[in-house]
């Protein structure tokens, strides 16, 4: 399973509840879950942003998760 559909698993939330929140359509999320299509740069930042953790990790360049800075 791909971090962005765990984290989606951790808080519970629909895909209907990520497009009301981001902005991304359901279809098009559900496509970055399946490993159907890739996120722009911009839309790795945003989904980090959103998810609250480090782009690296979202993409899973490191399994940390967030970063003290």
């Amino acid at each position: 399973m791909n971090r962005l559909k765990e984290l989606r698993n951790m808080r519970s939330l629909t895909l209907k509840d990520i497009s009301n929140e981001t902005g991304i359509k359901k279809a098009t999320f559900s496509n970055y879950e399946l490993g159907q299509t890739e996120p722009t740069l911009e839309t790795w930042l945003k989904l980090a942003d959103y998810f609250d953790v480090d782009p690296e990790y979202l993409v899973g360049w490191s399994d940390i998760k967030k970063n003290a800075q």
